[in-house]
């Protein structure tokens, strides 16, 4: 992977719009600790991030994969397609270029798309006893192929259960591993946000749980994720895998459209996973949104719904 780092140039007016571009092969250098941005800086990182979710908004950011405000390199981060030389592409790069800001651009390998998996409809064998569980696979049908999920969290909304914004989009009605209705979504967003509320079935015990094979995780309360949280998350084609949470307020420009207010996890995870319940400990603290079809980085919807 590369990282382009793009800064203003501070020689006379004539060249005050160049700029100096280092690249260098593998991760970027490291920089020595930051105390934090100053106000004006942190100000104008912001308001480059505002213009470039504008143009996401509109369809105009191109290759732009996802963006945030990195407030130790004190720098806005984005996230190309590597090769894009697209025209959306070039006018995106050249807004971001117009700040005095500096630019880390991130050349990535693969795009970053919602976590939603197309599949077989459900196995009679694969729900565990005693209720529907946080973190169970769910089915948009019940023959042929169809739309594959994970359960979030049970209650964050009394008596529902909760999945990713994107898969209500695609279905509105969901059922558990055995073909057990759970119920047809109440509320969804996406894009722009990426969560989606399911009103329980009338006689579907939610448990107050998240399940990855045969073991459980009593989930007792709810938060926001924070930078540098060690976060677990199960999905239903990657089990559960922990990471870090590396960045906050990221914009991921999804092909369906941009979502904002998402959050940056060092976890992998695998189509399928969308929705799944993202934790530390027994507190339940997002939701699986999307990554690369494989891998890491994941990025997740925070429980602010």
């Amino acid at each position: 992977m590369k990282r382009t780092t793009v800064t203003r140039s501070m020689l006379s007016m004539a060249a005050a719009a160049a700029l100096v571009l280092s690249t260098q092969a593998g991760p970027a250098a490291a920089d020595p600790p930051a105390a934090g941005c100053l106000v004006d800086r942190l100000e104008q990182l912001r308001a480059l991030q505002h213009r470039l979710d504008g143009l996401a908004l509109d369809g105009l950011a191109g290759a732009g994969q996802y963006w945030y405000v990195d407030h130790q390199r004190c720098a806005l981060t984005i996230g190309m397609l590597r090769g894009a030389a697209d025209p959306a592409t070039s006018n995106f790069l050249a807004t971001a270029r117009l700040t005095p800001a500096p630019v880390d651009i991130v050349h990535l390998g693969a795009a970053i798309r919602p976590r939603l998996a197309r599949g077989p409809a459900a196995d009679p064998n694969s729900r565990p006893p005693n209720g529907f569980h946080g973190g169970s696979t769910i089915y948009s049908g019940l023959t042929g192929t169809v739309f594959i999920c994970t359960a979030g969290f049970n209650g964050y909304r009394p008596n529902t259960a909760a999945t990713a914004g994107h898969c209500a989009r695609d279905a509105s009605t969901w059922y558990d591993g055995t073909g057990t209705l759970i119920g047809t979504v109440g509320q969804y967003r996406f894009p722009d946000a990426d969560w989606a509320v399911i009103p329980a079935a009338e006689g579907l015990p939610l448990a107050g749980d998240i399940v990855d094979g045969n073991s459980t995780t009593r989930i007792t309360g709810f938060a926001k994720p924070r930078l540098h949280d060690r976060i677990c998350a199960t999905g239903a084609s990657s089990g559960t895998r922990c990471g870090t949470v590396d960045a906050v307020d990221v914009t991921v420009n999804y092909p369906e459209g941009a979502v904002t207010g998402l959050v940056r996890s060092t976890q992998s995870g695998a189509a399928g996973d969308s929705g799944g319940p993202v934790h530390i400990g027994s507190t339940g603290v997002g939701l699986i949104s999307g990554g690369p079809s494989e891998g890491a980085p994941t990025f997740i919807q925070p429980l602010n719904f």
